[in-house]
């Protein structure tokens, strides 16, 4: 029982050590910190709406593509039908 009460308060005392060199240590306010993550998270935010919106064009792209190949290749074998029954 000695050693657990030990090891919780030397756990204790090494978080608030930390927690305390933590902050002497920190390189700016928590109000600066926490804009500074608001910030880069908008950035992020903005970055992936733009690579989002990239990847819907190209697939509507991709999507234009093949129906057009597909009416193409039904207007080929509509062709080829009607040319080999004249013929």
């Amino acid at each position: 029982m000695n050693t657990i009460v030990r090891y919780i308060t030397l756990v204790v005392i090494g978080a608030l050590l930390g927690t305390i060199g933590a902050l002497l240590l920190a390189p700016s306010s928590g109000r600066k910190t926490r804009k500074k993550l608001r910030n880069q998270a908008k950035r992020w935010q903005l970055e992936f709406e733009a690579q989002t919106e990239k990847g819907f064009d190209r697939v509507n792209n991709w999507k234009q593509s093949v129906e057009d190949m597909a009416e193409d290749a039904a207007k080929n074998m509509n062709g080829h039908r009607t040319s080999e029954l004249y013929n």
